[in-house]
């Protein structure tokens, strides 16, 4: 129950900061082709969610590309342009810090419990 509980207070937070950038970025957006919120956002998303957030970046970029050359739609900053962004960046970011790592470490911690690694 001891080791849950950093865990769980850690995935709290983690999530609570996913959130209030999602927040605060659509909160500051103005509708202005210059707004800055969307640059704000995937800043500290990229942060939160490293080393993941390479793979989330690669996959916005892509999208972007297919739908503004492939599919001739103009990209525009919005609202809701923004929360997919946020949304792939905090999917990819929460796999990675509370599923991925965690089975990791225990595998490797089973390994080493076993002696099959040095």
């Amino acid at each position: 129950m001891l080791r849950r509980r950093p865990v769980a207070i850690l995935r709290a937070a983690w999530l609570v900061f996913s959130l209030a950038v999602l927040l605060y970025c659509q909160y500051v957006y103005d509708g202005k082709p210059n707004s800055d919120s969307e640059e704000v956002l995937i800043v500290f998303m990229f942060i939160l969610s490293f080393p993941a957030s390479f793979a989330a970046g690669a996959i916005a970029v892509a999208a972007a590309f297919v739908a503004e050359r492939l599919l001739q739609m103009p990209l525009q900053t919005g609202r809701l342009e923004m929360l997919l962004v946020w949304c792939l960046f905090a999917i990819l970011g929460y796999l990675q810090w509370f599923w991925l790592v965690p089975r990791a470490l225990s595998k490797w911690k089973n390994r080493r419990a076993t002696g099959s690694v040095p």
